[in-house]
This record gives C-alpha cells, sequence and structure tokens, in this order.
C-alpha cells in the first residue's frame, strides 16, 4: 500500500517544499520508499510514498514514467490482474522495465486511454499526468477499497491519499463545511463526494476524474455499476461457482514477495479465508485476533479455535477495556470524524498484525453479498406503525420504506432533522439540510427484492463509506496492507447474478459460508450467531469521560451543539449520541485549533 498526492498550479510555480510537506504527512502509508516528481514548467509536481510488495528493487520506484517521461503514474494500492494485462499488452508491443504493477498503467494508458480502469482488477487509486495532452486522470477502484481526495479553486488543484497531505502543502486555507456536521451525525460518516471541509471532496468509488492543465476545469465519469439479476441457478451449482471464484480471488490477493497474513475473528468471514489459505492454497497463514478479558462474548476464543482447526499460526492480544482517550489520536488519522464503534479494535488488531507481517487479507464485503447482516433478514426490518407492518404483507415495502429502514439500522443513535434541530447550534443549524440522509436515495433501484436493495445501500454506503474507510486508517497508520478477496468485482458480480433465494435464508447464517467450512471447523463457529467486531458495549458508556470531555468542549466553545441538548443527552445516559458527539468533538480537538 502507499500513500500518493500532487500539486498543480496554474499561475504560480509548485513549491517542491510544499510537495515534501505532503509525502511526510502520507509517511505512514509508505515507509519503505518515496518519490517526487516536477513537470519542466514547474506547475505539476507528484508525490509517491511505497510501502512495497511487488518487485522490491529500485525499478519499482515511482512516480513511474513513460520512455519518453511523457506520462508520470503513481498508484496506491494492488492491481491483482497485472500479470494478464502485461501479457495483453505485451502482445501488441509494449516492452516492460520492472516486474509491478504500476508500470501496466503506464502502457494500459497509452493503450485503452480513459478506459484503463474498467480493464483493471484490484484495490486502487492511482494519478496519470499526461504532459503531451495535458491532462490529468484520477481512477478510484470498483468499491472504494482505496481512499482519493482532491481540491480546487480557479487555479490550484490537489489530490491526496488522505486529506492531510492536502492540507500540509499550506496552499487551501481551512474551512469546516457546516452540513457536514449534519451528515456526520446522521449517518456516522460524511458521505461521497463532501467531506468535512469546504472545496475538498471525495472521489467517489468507480469513477475517473479527468483534470484539463489548460483551462483548470474537470470531469467525472462512473466506470461501473454492479449488475443486478434474478438468475434462479441450482444451489449447489452457485455455492460451486461462489467457492471457485473466492479461491480464485484470494490467490490473486497472496500475490506478493513478501509474506500475507490474514485478521481472524472466529466469525465465518474471517475464518472461511484462513480454512482456505491453509487447506485449499497450501499457504502458511499468520492469523492476528483482538480479544477482551472477562467478556462472554470476546471473539477470540472462537478465533482460537479456527486457528487450531486449520493449523494456522495465531497471534492474540487481549485487551482489558476500550481506550476512548485514544480516539483523539484516531482522528488524526482519519482527518475527518467517523463513528463506527470498532474504529479502536481494528486500530489495535493492526498494530498487532504489522509486528509480524506487511499485509493481511480480511473478511470485509462477505456479509454484503450474503446478507450476513441484522438488518437483511424480513423478521428485523423495521416498520413506523403495526398498520404498516399488516400492509407489507400484502404489498412489499416500497423504496421510502426500505430507507427508514436502513436509518434505523445504520444510526446508532438516530439524528434525524428533528434531532438535529434540537442538537445543533447557531451556523451549524442553519446549514441543516432537510434530509441528511437524502444521499441514500440516489442508489435506489425500483422493482428488485428487498434484499437486493438493501445489499446495493450497503455496498455504496456502510461499506464503502464505514468500514472500508476504518479499515483503511487503521491499517495504514500502522503500515499495514489489508486485502479483502471478497471484494473482487467478478465475484460481486456473480452473487448479485443471483436471485435471493439461491444464497439467503432468514433462518440461517449465510449457508454459502456454511457449506464450505462445515466439517472443517467447529460447529460453534457456524452457529454463533453474527457478531460485529466490537468490544463490550459497556465501554462506550464511559458517562464521566462524556461530562467531561464535553461539557466544557470545543463543540460548546465555538456554538456548534446546546449545551442544554449535551446535558440532556448524560441525563438520560444516551451513550450512542454521546458518542457520536465526543468522536465530533475529538475531531475538533485535533484539526479545528
Amino acid at each position: 500500500m502507499c500513500g500518493i498526492g500532487g500539486v498543480f498550479s496554474k499561475e504560480l510555480l509548485v513549491d517542491e517544499r510544499a510537495l515534501q510537506r505532503m509525502s511526510i504527512a502520507l509517511k505512514h502509508r509508505g515507509p519503505d520508499d518515496e518519490g517526487m516528481y516536477i513537470s519542466e514548467n514547474k506547475r505539476s509536481g507528484l508525490i509517491h510514498r511505497r510501502l512495497s510488495f511487488l518487485d522490491l528493487t529500485p525499478a519499482g520506484h515511482q512516480p513511474m514514467n513513460s520512455e519518453d517521461a511523457s506520462i508520470h503514474v503513481v498508484l496506491n494500492g494492488e492491481i491483482y490482474n497485472f500479470k494478464q494485462l502485461r501479457e495483453e499488452l505485451q502482445a501488441l508491443g509494449c516492452v516492460f522495465k520492472s516486474q509491478t504493477d504500476t508500470e501496466v498503467l503506464i502502457h494500459g494508458y497509452k493503450t485503452w486511454g480513459n478506459n484503463l480502469p474498467e480493464k483493471l482488477s484490484g484495490m486502487f487509486a492511482f494519478a496519470i499526468l499526461d504532459e503531451k495532452n495535458h491532462k490529468l486522470l484520477l481512477g478510484r477502484d470498483r468499491f472504494g477499497i482505496k481512499p482519493l481526495y482532491f481540491a480546487f479553486d480557479s487555479s490550484m488543484f490537489f489530490f491526496a491519499s488522505e486529506i492531510k497531505g492536502i492540507l500540509a502543502t499550506n496552499y487551501l486555507r481551512k474551512k469546516i463545511n457546516l452540513t457536514a456536521v449534519s451528515w456526520f451525525l446522521a449517518n456516522r460518516y460524511i458521505p461521497s463526494p463532501h467531506s468535512i471541509w469546504k472545496n475538498v471532496f471525495k472521489l467517489p468509488a468507480a469513477h475517473c476524474l479527468e483534470f484539463d492543465l489548460i483551462d483548470f476545469t474537470y470531469t467525472l465519469h462512473c466506470y461501473y455499476t454492479p449488475k443486478l439479476n434474478m438468475h434462479r441457478m441450482n444451489v449447489n451449482e452457485a455455492f460451486e461457482n461462489f467457492h471457485h471464484l473466492l479461491i480464485q480471488s484470494l490467490s490473486q490477493h497472496l500475490i506478493a514477495d513478501v509474506p500475507i497474513g490474514s485478521f481472524l475473528s472466529g466469525g465465518m468471514d474471517s475464518s472461511s479465508l484462513v480454512y482456505l489459505m491453509q487447506k485449499s492454497l497450501n499457504y502458511p497463514t499468520q492469523a492476528f485476533s483482538i480479544g477482551f478479558k472477562g467478556w462472554n462474548e470476546s471473539e477470540h476464543q472462537y478465533a482460537e479455535m479456527v486457528a487450531k482447526s486449520t493449523g494456522a499460526a495465531w497471534y492474540a492480544e487481549i485487551l482489558d477495556s476500550i481506550q476512548l482517550d485514544d480516539v483523539k489520536k484516531l482522528m488524526w488519522h482519519y482527518d475527518e470524524p467517523i463513528a463506527d464503534i470498532s474504529i479502536l479494535p481494528t486500530y489495535a488488531v493492526s498494530e498487532l498484525a504489522r509486528g509480524h507481517v506487511k499485509a493481511v487479507v480480511s473478511g470485509e464485503g462477505a456479509d454484503e453479498l450474503l446478507g450476513g447482516y441484522w438488518w437483511h433478514k424480513p423478521q428485523n426490518f423495521y416498520y413506523s406503525s403495526v398498520f404498516q407492518r399488516w400492509i407489507s404483507l400484502v404489498n412489499k415495502p416500497n423504496f421510502n420504506q426500505v430507507k427508514q429502514h436502513y436509518i434505523h439500522a445504520m444510526s446508532m443513535g438516530l439524528f434525524n432533522y428533528d434531532e438535529l434541530k434540537q442538537c445543533l447550534a447557531s451556523e451549524f443549524l442553519n446549514e441543516l439540510p432537510d434530509d441528511p440522509f437524502c444521499h441514500l436515495d440516489n442508489f435506489r433501484q425500483d422493482g428488485i427484492p428487498v434484499l437486493k436493495q438493501l445489499q446495493l445501500l450497503d455496498l455504496h454506503t456502510f461499506m464503502n463509506e464505514l468500514i472500508l474507510t476504518k479499515v483503511d486508517r487503521a491499517s495504514m497508520a500502522h503500515s499495514l496492507e489489508v486485502r479483502v478477496p471478497f471484494l473482487d468485482h467478478t465475484l460481486v458480480d456473480f452473487m448479485l447474478s443471483l436471485h435471493p433465494n439461491v444464497y439467503f435464508n432468514s433462518a440461517d447464517q449465510k449457508p454459502f459460508l456454511k457449506l464450505l467450512l462445515k466439517n472443517h471447523v467447529p460447529d460453534v463457529i457456524l452457529n454463533r450467531p453474527k457478531q460485529g467486531f466490537v468490544g463490550p458495549d459497556k465501554f462506550y458508556m464511559n458517562y464521566s469521560l462524556y461530562a467531561q470531555t464535553l461539557l466544557h468542549g470545543e463543540l460548546i466553545n465555538q456554538g456548534v451543539i446546546k449545551k442544554l441538548y449535551l446535558q440532556k443527552c448524560l441525563e438520560k445516559k444516551d451513550h450512542w449520541r454521546l458518542w457520536k458527539l465526543f468522536v465530533l468533538e475529538s475531531w475538533w480537538q485535533v484539526w479545528m485549533k
């Protein structure tokens, strides 16, 4: 994994010191090597921080340029099908000078132009500077596994893997996006393409941005949309296809010149990966787990069972508690407020893994593909009234009802319009959006089963904006790469092509993974209920810390929230709303002083 960035100026000369500050800000993403390129006219600059996995020689150094030095590339991520693409390009006459996946981007761009991302399989964010045609092409992978931010005004354009890289240049004046505070409290994240800062944006997943270096304008293009179908394949045949595609994906994700380990929670997702690595691919696996002392539901006890049954080398750290004081440190790594409750355990397991390996595989995406979350099950569907529930027996829920169900499933301390109106103060109240969940409407697709609609929402919002962001920042804080084999787009497209009856059973948790693991791990692993990667809820009920931090904090002092509202939350012991406010306060103390 790597860190990438760039600065482009219409009028001023690009300052090498600004690029160096950007590089230093992203050092944790790539401590193995650093590179910089400044164009001859001093108006364009690129930086790269390298965490090396393929071709560890100097031939893998970035920015990487074409033979005629007109094209310059920086890449964050992995192109898993680069060997196949390399062979295809060599057959067309392209000559390669390294063994890296990055060089495929140079020849691929020269051959396929802006259609290049459609050819790529992997997790990636890249930038291609085409000096001959005076343009810059940014691209991000289909599911947003790797981050990419950009910022601009009338005479400057910036991009970077993390917002801190852009801010480090000191060119851009920080100005908070007032509406983003509402979006964060409502959703636990700030939806793409927006960010916490005005004029700083996320490049959405599956999008390219083409920037014209002459007139300083850009266009966005979506190159991939998940394809839905209702194919009623035989269940056994569908499972065999799923099994084959998962092994194929996993084998590609294990391509590296260094060993790859695995996170292991003891749930079926990560257990499946460890089992396949050990038994199907004969890949000696180091597995890493986090547990909590004195907690009956601590997952380390199940992870140990899986490690023993598969023969994986197992490393675990058993924590006494979750230290909420560490949230402030994490807000520096995350750049934006993000209130997923597993940010701290994920940070801890990443630190553990990095002591042994440079990369791991992880089970993100499995629940989205297989209908594994509690909100996917019809018996858990939220209805605003008994009448609505009764009507649903005759008419399936419409999109607005699905949306309301999804909002309640995601909220963990609901901040709807009315709640935000009570909470926010001054100018933040004035910028309260009519619907803080309106981004969900972008993924409406009529005429499909409720489960498919929920899966689409998961892929585009919960997984993309919250889960993958959490994993990327927590792991890269320790210079650890996390690979997610369930999110190979061929596997995703196959699963989304199936009718839900083929792979989903509301009374049975992820039948395909049960088939895969049956007789290979203890039955308790197959039959335990779904559990997120979290610690005990009591760790998030630290009311004394919430009161100490918030009552005299920056959110009150700077007129972001009303003190009376905060006092009511403390009186009610409303820990999930307090948790989100605590995260926002922690972010504010890091970035707004």
